[in-house]
């Protein structure tokens, strides 16, 4: 599957050569992602260069179609926020401690992120941002194992909600902050070849 490479961001994509027409059409597909048809007598450089400059165009309308999957991206350390996981938001508690290291965990029914007061504003927000990310991936790869029948696997953030390979499912890791009723309708959508 081609990839574009945008920063630190990837896309990926499938590309469809039709003879019968002249451009390059981009379609955002809600569960595969990005489909690019275009003509057969275009080159794979053109089209690729093509979609470099349309990559932060495709990014914005993915990402504004799946909004409630990036909020992650957008935490801040404001008071008052909640984090989604499996369908439930759960309270965001922010506190400096003591400990050499900033820490993100979920505790008694709420998410707690500690950090300790030699790290500057900027660097505690990053750090809330990532350590979020990396527990809900690590909670993806341990929940999408056992809901299904499947082989199912967590993917990285490619702008798709997920794949249908030979052998197995790959899912994009931020749908585990969807309910698991919800989940399980997008693998057996990929299971059943859809588009949306």
């Amino acid at each position: 599957m081609p990839l574009i490479k945008d920063g630190t961001t990837t896309i990926a994509y499938t590309l469809h050569k039709k003879a019968d027409i002249h451009f390059v059409k981009i379609y955002i597909d809600d569960l595969n992602g990005i489909k690019v048809t275009a003509s057969e007598l275009r080159s794979e450089d053109k089209i690729q260069a093509f979609l470099n400059k349309k990559a932060e165009w495709i990014k914005d309308k993915w990402t504004s179609l799946h909004e409630n999957l990036y909020h992650i991206d957008r935490l801040t350390l404001e008071d008052g926020q909640k984090i989604s996981y499996l369908g439930r938001s759960y309270q965001l508690i922010i506190q400096e401690s003591d400990e050499d290291q900033a820490t993100f965990r979920f505790q008694k029914g709420k998410f707690r992120f500690t950090y300790p007061p030699a790290i500057d504003m900027g660097e505690r927000n990053e750090k809330l941002i990532q350590l979020a990310r990396e527990w809900l991936q690590s909670k993806a790869d341990e929940k999408y194992r056992k809901l299904h029948s499947s082989k199912v696997t967590r993917e990285e953030d490619v702008f798709r909600l997920g794949v249908k390979e030979t052998d197995h499912i790959k899912l994009n890791w931020r749908l585990v902050q969807q309910p698991k009723a919800e989940i399980l309708e997008r693998i057996d959508d990929l299971i059943q070849e859809k588009t949306c």
